[in-house]
């Protein structure tokens, strides 16, 4: 391993620069993966010694049975993957995947290899990008395709499932082994990928190459004496309209302070004043502290937020003797207090946060404080990491209420990040970038779940819509050739039951124009026909003959089969012929053998507003209906119910039958369908309310703003 290549003078072809790149690849991966499997092997043998069951016993003899096989399947994989790229463009992504209904534990497996993903892609982003760009160029391509680097992670976790799909082995030895071979890799694949751009470069392959630069690093930077680059970036990521309502929400504070200043009181009175230093002091004491006040001001919402923090951080200055009564926090200190105390409080009042939640949430507001003395871009600039952390912990938690495991898990995983951040942080804004991350990589795998409910919910709207139209269609296509004929019980219940049902069927498997529902509906009319010959008072032996064939499957597709099926077919004979000779009808109806019970249709379940002939009882604004159709999938919405709780709901799925909108929660679950006119109605009496499209940040400075307006108008 000394020299993973080989030194020419001349410069070789693309051929054997694959040829290089693959036998380093595979010498680098195969010592990993072997590690790995020691890794494995030393971890279950561990547990062996304490777990009181064989399982992980069995599953160390399965392990080591399957050591070689495993090491195999994953080098020929890998293989595959430079001998596709060496072959051509791909059509698709390799290793992009559909989202099928999975078991649980194939989901699990399947989450575990998206984390080893993005985890192994952020960590070896820079060197990965130059790898992709020189080996595009070495492929002829004008850019590479996402997945197709063959020494990427991409390919390397579609290896790694192509090994242990070919082998039996428990689920969580499974996860466990993308676990380990996460962690090998994170540091495995830095020389291999140096030694790879390096020879490549040699070769002449974009031989001046940079990596790119790390922009977030310079931008989470809390220096107040940035570098001129730094101040650079975070403009770049800056826009006018952010800037002009920072603005006016500091000339809104000033003004409001003017105004609720005592009348008479001398504005020009000095006093003393804490310095930054001071009020970091007293801020990390206040942060160190149990925050009994401030807990009890998150919880009701009443209290000002903005109000009690100031008190709170001028208490604790003069415990540390900082000053005395007239002790006060200057102007741009108050501001920095005002603001987080005002998007703390539109915060916790704006979404759907359970009451424990919004406590843990509302002990992040003396570390927000802290920041936003520091470093006021967090108010202007979207991508500041305090800004994208917060963000991360309102999806988390809003509408979240712990009602499965893993809406806890996600929970649990939210007061941990807030923990580490109340007991860790200082001044540097680091700590949130990792925070984030850390809480975004764990989301992804909780979306995946919401996911698949998504795709389960609509599914099952999408078999309820196609239920009730091919059930409506069968009910009006044996209307249609029933006519306005008065026919006998024995009929009626075929037609209205049976008949009805089996065209319901016919029609889902096949649709209307399909030759088995053109022969069912040919059998009711050889019905009808037989019935009106029996009206006129044929001779039973003219009457025309049934057709027992189709009247059988159309028993059998509601579970009469058999001798019942044959009785029912007898008895409706015998109904026919005492309609034409009634002097031959000695059997009593109430003794005719009765048809097998039909088997009860599935009941779909109603929508929050039960409509009934159309949309004319239905009290709404048509421009209101029209934005509500105009809903794209993707949007949220709040909705109220009965019990007055609001949660917000997105649109899911758009029916292309009736053109209602499915509206799931955050877990996924189906929580409403409602047509345009439904929603406006609902709309109009309070029952549903368009939310901002903007992150939870950005949508508590637009309603700051409102609220101050209010405030000063007031």
């Amino acid at each position: 391993m000394d020299a993973l290549f080989a030194t020419t003078s001349v410069k070789p072809g693309a051929s054997q620069l694959f040829a290089e790149m693959q036998k380093a690849t595979i010498e680098r991966l195969g010592a990993a993966m072997e590690v790995v499997m020691r890794q494995a092997d030393d971890y279950l043998f561990d547990r062996t010694t304490q777990a009181a069951e064989g399982a992980e016993l069995t599953a160390l003899r399965d392990l080591r049975r399957a050591r070689a096989q495993l090491r195999q399947t994953f080098e020929a994989s890998v293989v595959a993957a430079f001998q596709r790229l060496q072959g051509g463009p791909l059509s698709a992504d390799p290793v992009k995947r559909e989202l099928f209904l999975l078991s649980e534990d194939a989901l699990e497996e399947q989450l575990a290899s998206e984390q080893m993903l993005d985890n192994l892609l952020r960590r070896h982003a820079p060197a990965l990008d130059m790898l992709d760009q020189r080996i595009a160029v070495l492929a002829d391509r004008s850019v590479l395709a996402a997945g197709e680097n063959p020494a990427g992670p991409a390919s390397i976790a579609q290896a790694l499932r192509d090994a242990l799909g070919a082998v039996e082995l428990s689920t969580s030895l499974r996860i466990a082994l993308y676990k380990f071979m996460e962690r090998e890799l994170a540091t495995a694949l830095t020389p291999l990928y140096d030694q790879i751009n390096a020879r490549l470069g040699d070769a002449g392959i974009l031989p001046r190459l940079l990596p790119p630069a790390p922009v977030e690093s310079n931008v989470a930077r809390p220096d107040a004496q940035a570098t001129r680059s730094d101040g650079d970036i975070a403009a770049a990521a800056e826009t006018p309209t952010d800037h002009a309502l920072f603005s006016s929400l500091i000339g809104m504070l000033q003004s409001w302070r003017q105004h609720m200043m005592p009348a008479g009181a001398d504005i020009r009175q000095p006093s003393a004043q804490l310095g930054v230093p001071q009020l970091m002091s007293a801020l990390s004491l206040l942060q160190s502290e149990p925050q009994g006040m401030l807990d009890q001001a998150v919880g009701d919402a009443r209290l000002s937020l903005a109000d009690l923090l100031r008190k709170e951080v001028l208490a604790g200055a003069r415990r540390l003797g900082m000053g005395g009564e007239d002790l006060n926090l200057s102007a741009v200190q108050e501001d920095a207090v005002d603001l987080v105390g005002m998007l703390f409080d539109v915060l916790l009042d704006e979404r759907d946060f359970q009451p424990d939640v919004r406590r843990k949430i509302g002990r992040m507001l003396v570390p927000y404080v802290k920041v936003a003395v520091t470093d006021r871009r967090m108010f202007v600039y979207k991508g500041h990491p305090a800004r994208r952390f917060l963000n991360a912990v309102a999806e988390a938690c809003e509408g979240n209420h712990g009602d499965v495991p893993q809406e806890r898990e996600l929970l649990d995983h939210v007061n941990a990040s807030i923990d580490r951040l109340v007991a860790e942080f200082a001044e540097d804004v680091a700590i949130f970038e990792t925070l984030e991350q850390e809480l975004r990589s764990f989301m992804t795998q909780h979306r995946q779940r919401i996911e698949i409910a998504e795709r389960r919910a609509a599914e099952t709207q999408r078999g309820r819509e196609r239920l009730a139209a091919s059930r409506e269609r069968a009910a009006a296509d044996v209307c249609s050739h029933r006519g306005a004929r008065e026919l006998p019980p024995m009929l009626n219940d075929l037609l209205s039951g049976y008949a009805t049902h089996h065209l319901t069927q016919l029609g889902l498997r096949g649709g209307p124009e399909s030759d088995p529902y053109v022969r069912s509906i040919g059998t009711i009319d050889g019905l009808m026909a037989t019935f009106d010959a029996a009206s006129s008072q044929v001779p039973v032996a003219e009457l025309p003959a049934l057709d027992r064939t189709g009247l059988t499957q159309m028993l059998a597709s509601s579970g009469c089969v058999g001798t019942a099926a044959d009785e029912a077919i007898d008895t409706i004979h015998r109904s026919l012929c005492q309609i034409a000779d009634v002097a031959t009808g000695d059997v009593e109806p109430a003794q005719l053998p009765m048809p097998a019970p039909i088997i009860p249709r599935a009941e779909v379940a109603p929508p929050v507003l039960a409509v009934v002939g159309g949309h004319a009882s239905l009290d709404f604004d048509p421009e209101m209906a029209e934005r509500m159709r105009a809903l794209e999938i993707g949007t949220w919405l709040q909705l109220t119910g009965e019990s007055g709780r609001t949660e917000p709901a997105k649109v899911s799925w758009v029916s292309p039958i009736s053109s209602r909108f499915l509206f799931v929660n955050r877990r996924g679950a189906r929580v409403l369908v409602a047509s345009a006119e439904e929603l406006a109605a609902m709309e109009k009496i309070g029952r549903v309310q368009l939310r901002p499209a903007g992150s939870a940040f950005d949508d508590a400075l637009q309603q700051m703003m409102g609220r101050m307006q209010n405030k000063i108008a007031a």
